[in-house]
Formats: structure tokens, sequence, C-alpha cells
């Protein structure tokens, strides 16, 4: 991106006084008509048009020259941010590449917890949630295959979800085992991903999912007699008083039932009228602030837009910026492909180093509290301290 710190008409090389601005910018005028009319390529430019068009022309593009000299700051912005945005699709394309590292890391989780796949960087369960914290850097996973990226892209084309299950989701959601892997009363998975269901069914591994949690439960014995180890050393015992009154929230139908209550002024009583309508109003699906994202993101589209005629205006907005968002993902993800298999031909990587998730590893509270209290139990219950059950 090009610095304007040494634009030669920075605004710090200006005159301060407005008068003397103002002489400074017809000047500027002069001397940018005189450069179009002394410019050999701008003459040889204008001989494919009407000859009677050219002053005027010159005249309006010299009046844009210096709109964009005055304001110089404001058209950068706006090109800055085009560009960002861009390279935003690029980013999302990047995460999409992650989301499928970590469908391969959850898959491996399932078969290490049923014992029938051994990794040298697990130790135990939790372990899985550190390294989709740091998913990008993690040495175990096979590298990404062709068709899984092409799996990706299908799956956004066909998908209406692409912030909520692809490029928002929060690292830990990933390999929530316990989460993803609770069944209903029926027996479903309702709370798996939706690109891990959709990965499942074009992969053929959605028999994992039946497979036991062998090396789970031979952890949560160890946690269970470490937590009996907590509990005896406690010497006072409390007890847990519960109010079974339901709580009070200081937004939306609280406010204006007390307030129903409480005031007497006809003008307040009016006023908290207008504030029940308003906190309905944003509790509506399509909530303001998606039609909103949506609107700036059809905004920026490089490309007509069509709206699905059954939906009503509000959700017809969301769905067709959702659409477009997924295929600019889907137009970067091929060249991000790319940039990630030769990265991995060399041996690179954009993440962090060893010695970072080394040390990341053993800073991490959550793993030290895991680590601990299985060990401890191990100790317990007459078992070496180690990891090896």
């Amino acid at each position: 991106m090009i610095s304007f710190d040494n634009f030669i008409y920075h605004k710090s090389q200006l005159p301060e006084d407005s008068r003397e601005q103002e002489e400074f910018y017809n000047e500027l005028k002069l001397k940018f008509t005189e450069e179009i009319n002394n410019s050999e390529k701008a003459q040889a430019y204008f001989k494919q048009f009407r000859s009677y068009h050219i002053d005027s022309f010159i005249k309006s593009y010299v009046e844009n020259k210096i709109l964009l000299t005055r304001y110089y700051e404001s058209y950068n912005y706006l090109f800055l941010e085009h560009e960002e945005y861009e390279l935003g699709f690029h980013k999302k394309a990047e995460l999409a590449l992650h989301a499928i590292l970590q469908k391969k890391l959850f898959n491996m989780q399932i078969l290490w917890r049923a014992e029938q796949l051994q990794i040298d960087e697990i130790d135990i369960c939790i372990d899985f949630h550190f390294w989709g914290k740091y998913i990008a850097s993690c040495p175990f996973i096979p590298p990404i295959e062709e068709h899984e990226k092409d799996l990706m892209k299908e799956y956004l084309l066909t998908s209406n979800e692409y912030d909520e299950d692809i490029t928002e989701k929060y690292y830990t959601q990933w390999q929530d085992y316990e989460e993803l892997m609770e069944k209903s009363e029926d027996g479903l998975l309702e709370n798996m991903s939706d690109w891990y269901e959709f990965y499942d069914g074009r992969m053929g591994t959605g028999s994992f999912h039946i497979l036991q949690n062998i090396r789970g439960d031979k952890e949560e014995v160890y946690m269970n007699i470490n937590r009996e180890i907590l509990r005896s050393l406690r010497t006072e015992k409390f007890e847990m008083v519960v109010d079974e009154r339901p709580s009070l929230s200081g937004y939306g139908e609280n406010i204006t039932d007390f307030a129903k209550i409480f005031e007497t002024d006809k003008h307040y009583l009016q006023l908290y009228k207008g504030y029940e309508m308003n906190y309905k109003k944003e509790s509506e699906y399509p909530y303001p602030e998606d039609i909103e994202n949506a609107i700036e993101i059809l905004s920026l589209a490089d490309r007509p837009i069509h709206l699905l005629s059954h939906l009503n205006w509000k959700e017809a907005l969301i769905s067709a910026a959702k659409t477009y968002n997924n295929k600019k993902i889907v137009e970067a993800l091929d060249i991000v492909f790319i940039e990630y298999k030769m990265l991995c031909e060399l041996g690179m990587t954009t993440a962090k180093s060893k010695s970072e998730i080394k040390e990341a590893y053993e800073k991490d509270e959550i793993v030290k509290v895991y680590r601990t209290s299985i060990l401890n139990g191990r100790v317990k219950n007459g078992e070496p301290e180690d990891f090896n059950f």
C-alpha cells in the first residue's frame, strides 16, 4: 500500500491561511491544465474524440484532480477500505482452510479417544483443544488434499451459514467433543457443526460417531478421584442456598414491567411504551445489525446482485449477502490453497514456531489444571504419575 507521508501536496506543505490556500489551488489548476496541454500522451489520447469536447473535458479533469488533491486522505481511505474488503475474503478463505484442518483434527480426536490412534503430541483429551487453538501450527494433521478443498467450496456454495460455521466460530468450539457429540432424546447430534456433518456425508466418516470414548472415560475416573481429594481437604463445609426466584434483567421486558408499576407520570409511561416498541423491534429476526452488515457487503459487491423473490426484503438482503460472501471466499480459496501447498512443500509455516508452541502449551492454564488433576488421581489410585493408561 502506498504511503501518502511524502505526497507532494501533503497537508503539512500547504499554507495555513484559507485565502492563501485558495490562491494555491487556483495556481495548481493552471499548472495541471498546462501539463495536459503540453503532454504528447494526452494529445494523442484526445485525437480519438470530437475536438469540441476536449476543452470541457480538460476542465472537468483538472477540477477532479484538484478535488482529489484537497481531500486525498478521504479518497485514499475509500481505496484502502475497498482493498481491505477484498483482502478480507483472502483471510476468510484461509479460515476456511483452517476449518478443514479442524475437521481432520476432530476426526483424529474421535479415533484417539477410542484408542484406535496414537499421537505423540497428545497426552490427554484437553490437548485437542490446545491444538485447535493453534490449528495452523499443528504438526501431526495430514495436509489438506485437493478434494477436501473442493469439498469446502461445495459446502460454501450450498450453505447459507458462512460466518456462523466457518469464519467466526471460536476455536474451542471446533474441538469440543462433549458438546458436539452430545445426543438428543432422539439420538441426534443436534450440536454438531454443519460443516462437520457435510464433510462426514461426503467423506463417509460419519461412522466415527459410534466409537466409544474410552480414553475420555478413563480420564474422568482420575478426575473424580482428584475431586474427592480436594473435597477431603476442605475444613469447612459450605451450604449453598439456592434462590429459586427468577433473575432480573436490566433490559427489555423487566424494564417495562417495572415502569408500569413504578412510574406515575404520563409522559414517562408513554416514553416507556416507545422503549417497549423499540426493544421488541430489535429482538425480531433479522436483527437490525444483520441487515446493516448485509447492506455494507452488497454495497461493495463487484457484480450484479439479485434478491430471491420468495423472501421478504430483509431476509432476501441477508441471504444475498451470505451467498455473495461465500462465492467470494470460494474464488479466493484456490489461490490460498496454492499458497498453503507451497508452504507445506517447503516445510514452512506462517504460524507459530515449535519453541513458541512449546512455551504456549506450558503456560496454558487449562491444560495445567487437567494435567495436574489426572496425575494426582493416578497417584492417589496407586498408579504411576504419567499418562500411560
